[in-house]
């Protein structure tokens, strides 16, 4: 996140992170809100997060939709992330799925890097 607030910098323009995780976790969720509340059961959306609220959030609006067996609204977190979240989804019948990024490796870390500093940031709160 820091190299990219600092490539913004130099590049003059305006950051694509948002200043705070808070900041963050806001705009995916009122977004995601706004995706279900307009869907119809032809619709399909992948919610990929980590954050517990979001995912609470996700499937309450999935059942007071009552979207749950459209299997509409699918989750997924990266591979050894969160694997609490991702098993009491499929407990609870919901579709998840776990991802693993590929790719040349200077492609791939940068990425696993900042999924672990917000995993970390998260944990902390």
């Amino acid at each position: 996140m820091n190299e990219e607030r600092e490539l913004a910098h130099k590049g003059n323009y305006e950051s694509p992170v948002w200043d705070t995780i808070e900041d963050t976790h806001k705009c995916y969720n009122q977004n995601m809100e706004h995706i279900i509340k307009n869907m119809t059961k032809n619709d399909m959306v992948f919610v990929a997060s980590h954050n517990v609220d979001t995912i609470e959030l996700a499937k309450r609006l999935v059942l007071e939709r009552d979207l749950k067996d459209a299997n509409c609204v699918r989750f997924g977190q990266l591979r050894g992330f969160s694997d609490q979240v991702t098993g009491g989804l499929a407990a609870e019948g919901f579709r998840v799925y776990k991802y693993v990024p590929f790719g040349p490796t200077e492609q791939v870390m940068p990425y696993l890097v900042r999924r672990g500093q917000e995993s970390r940031q998260v944990l902390r709160e």
